[in-house]
């Protein structure tokens, strides 16, 4: 199973509306990042784990886990690179990982573990051009019918063969 691990804060000072949800609270910024990453990654067989720096309470939500650096259980990372580090090293095959990060040192180290990587920013590209690309196909479906029943189809064609 392919697993994504996202350098939280990195991504969150990297995109504009992440950064706007920061500055309200930090728990809306995570439950929208989850609901985000939820819905795209969602029965695509991707595990994505979320790594903050700081203290908090680690949460898992179907595909998505919630890491913090520091925690009331388990050892203390002290910061985000640390538990992103091990989270690499302790893989038993990095190259089912991606690293989501511009921070170097972490990529660095990724790469040199055999992890692919993709920068913050074209991370959350690729998220809202799906996202966008799923709207506009709803749109679409819901403007043309997929199927069309024998009443529908009757009655269209009296209405366009009707002489005027």
């Amino acid at each position: 199973m392919e697993t994504i691990i996202i350098d939280a804060y990195n991504l969150i000072h990297k995109v504009g509306e992440l950064k706007l949800l920061l500055q309200q609270s930090q728990d809306i910024c995570v439950d929208t990042m989850v609901s985000k990453l939820h819905g795209h990654y969602f029965g695509r067989g991707i595990k994505c784990i979320l790594v903050f720096d700081g203290y908090g309470k680690n949460k898992h939500e179907q595909n998505i886990e919630v890491k913090f650096s520091k925690t009331d259980v388990g050892p203390d990372y002290g910061h985000a690179d640390a538990l992103i580090k091990h989270l690499v090293d302790k893989s038993r095959n990095p190259k089912l990982l991606k690293i989501v990060s511009s921070d170097r040192d972490i990529t660095n180290f990724a790469k040199e573990c055999g992890a692919k990587i993709l920068t913050s920013e074209s991370f959350w590209g690729e998220v809202r051009d799906r996202r966008i690309d799923r709207i506009e196909a709803n749109l679409e479906s819901k403007e043309k019918p997929a199927v069309v029943t024998k009443g529908e189809f009757d009655f269209l064609m009296k209405e366009f063969t009707k002489k005027k």
